[in-house]
């Protein structure tokens, strides 16, 4: 749990208005808030162990990867 929370804030933090949120960013954020390493949950990259969860959506854009989160909508706009 604790695990899942801090990816998803990681990836909110670092989100554009549709969710999106560049790995690099997020693992970036995520090292800045916590002693991190994927390896330790057995993935070699950020991306691997974030696959694995599968609670969340990937797409590549630009040569980079991006991550989103599976149950992001779109706020209504006001």
């Amino acid at each position: 749990i604790r695990l899942m929370n801090l990816l998803r804030k990681a990836i909110e933090a670092e989100a554009d208005d549709e969710g999106w949120a560049n790995l690099g960013a997020v693992g970036s954020h995520i090292a800045k808030q916590a002693s991190f390493d994927s390896r330790n949950f057995g993935y070699a990259k950020l991306s691997d162990l974030i696959k694995a969860i599968d609670l969340f959506e990937f797409k590549h854009k630009e040569k980079a990867l991006y991550v989103r989160d599976r149950s992001f909508t779109t706020k209504p706009a006001q």
